[in-house]
C-alpha cells in the first residue's frame, strides 16, 4: 500500500530499452558507423532521453528492459533515480505490455512509452502527452516513418501491442484502427522522426545547434564520428 500511496497522483514514463552492447543495438547505422560507434551513440541517446524525461514534473522514470541482465548493465550508467521493469516474455509487444501493466498495478495513473533514442524531443511534447491524457484514453506521438515514439494510457491496453508486426509504416495507422475498433478517444501529438538510418542521424547532427546544450551525451558520442563519410552515405 505505502508505494501505491507514494505514486497515486503520478504518472510514469517508461523507457523501453536494453544494454547498448557491441553488435547489438542500432545495427541500422551500421554502415557508416560500426558497430562500437553505434553502441556509444546508443548509450548517448539513451542518457539524454533519460533526463529529458526526469524533467517532465510529476513523473517517476522507468526502464522496460529485456532481461535482469540488461537491468545490471543499465544501472551502471544510468541514474540512481530510474526504475526496471524486467520483460517476463521477449519482444517489443512484450515490453509496452508489460511496462503499461507493471505501471498501473503500482499505481500510477498515467503510463507513457517512449523510445530510447530521442535525445532532442522537446520536453513540451511530453508535457502535452501529460495533458492529453485528461480528457483521452490514449495519446500517441507519430513519427515521420509511420510509426510512434510515444504511447500513453490510462488503462492495460493489449489490443494495442498483440500480434502487431513492428518496424513498418503501417504500425501507427493499425494502432489508430485498433483503438477505434475499442471506441477509445485519443489524441495525436505533434510528429517526429527516429534516428535508425544514416539520413535520419546525418539529419540530427545538422539540426543540433552549434553552440547549444541539449543533447549533451549524444553530442559527446557524435564527437567521435566522421562526419564526412555519415554525409556522403546519407546523400
Amino acid at each position: 500500500m505505502g508505494e501505491i500511496n507514494k505514486v497515486a497522483n503520478k504518472a510514469a514514463i517508461v523507457v523501453v530499452a536494453k544494454a547498448p552492447r557491441v553488435g547489438q543495438v542500432k545495427t541500422r547505422l551500421c554502415p557508416p558507423l560500426s558497430y562500437q560507434q553505434a553502441a556509444a551513440l546508443y548509450t548517448g541517446f539513451l542518457l539524454d532521453t533519460i533526463e529529458l524525461a526526469l524533467t517532465v514534473a510529476d513523473c517517476h522514470v522507468k526502464v522496460v528492459c529485456p532481461s535482469a541482465q540488461d537491468a545490471l548493465e543499465l544501472k551502471q550508467f544510468l541514474p540512481p533515480v530510474v526504475g526496471y521493469i524486467v520483460q517476463q516474455t521477449p519482444g517489443l509487444s512484450a515490453a509496452l505490455n508489460e511496462a503499461v501493466e507493471e505501471s498501473l498495478k503500482a499505481g500510477y495513473q498515467k503510463v507513457f512509452c517512449i523510445s530510447s533514442d530521442n535525445p532532442t524531443l522537446p520536453t513540451q511534447y511530453l508535457e502535452a502527452a501529460l495533458t492529453a491524457l485528461d480528457d483521452n484514453h490514449l495519446v500517441f506521438g507519430p513519427t515521420e516513418d509511420g510509426g510512434y515514439y510515444l504511447v500513453g494510457t490510462k488503462a492495460p491496453c493489449p489490443y494495442l501491442f498483440e500480434g502487431m508486426i513492428w518496424s513498418t509504416e503501417t504500425v501507427l495507422a493499425e494502432s489508430l484502427e485498433r483503438a477505434w475498433r475499442e471506441n477509445m478517444r485519443l489524441q495525436l501529438l505533434p510528429s517526429w522522426y527516429d534516428l535508425d538510418t544514416a539520413h535520419e542521424l546525418s539529419r540530427l547532427i545538422r539540426e543540433l545547434s552549434p553552440n547549444g546544450s541539449e543533447a549533451h551525451h549524444t553530442r559527446q558520442a557524435l564527437g567521435l564520428l566522421d562526419y564526412q563519410e555519415l554525409f556522403d552515405v546519407a546523400s
